[in-house]
């Protein structure tokens, strides 16, 4: 029998570095949301909001 909790071999070793649904539109202004439910933001587009958003995990990943 199959386990499905073992990575496949052509799976990403990594995990994605965010999570696409933490990306979000309001009214044509860009947002990210952490984990506590906070909105940051505004950013003029989604590539800008995915940046800052990446930038916001390498901070509180050092933090830990």
């Amino acid at each position: 029998m199959n386990d499905p909790h073992k990575q496949r071999i052509d799976d990403l070793k990594e995990a994605s570095p965010f999570r696409t649904h933490r990306i979000h539109a309001i009214n044509s202004d860009w947002y990210f949301l952490t984990r506590e439910g906070q909105n940051i933001g505004p950013f003029p587009n989604k590539k800008a909001a995915e940046d800052s958003l990446a930038e916001f995990l390498k901070t509180v990943k050092k933090d830990e």
